[in-house]
């Protein structure tokens, strides 16, 4: 791991190093990790946006508009945009 040379703690130079390689040691010029979805709430979701349209479909094809959007959106659906 690198770190920025020009850290100042104390002013004097080799303390200064010291402290840095210390902090760098201990991890706190490490990168968090990037929290990722498991396998399971990944498959879970794609379900669930399935789900949602194929409702969506329903709702169109039963009342030519989806129900419960506002009525902009309706305009724009049955536009085809």
């Amino acid at each position: 791991m690198r770190f920025s040379n020009n850290m100042v703690f104390t002013g004097i130079a080799a303390d200064d190093r010291r402290i840095a390689r210390d902090l760098m040691a201990m991890g706190a010029f490490d990168q968090a990790q990037e929290e990722q979805p498991s396998l399971l709430s990944q498959q879970i979701k794609k379900v669930q946006s399935f789900i949602t349209w194929m409702r969506w479909k329903g709702e169109v094809s039963v009342y030519g508009c989806r129900i419960g959007v506002d009525r902009e959106t309706r305009r724009l659906e049955a536009a085809g945009a």
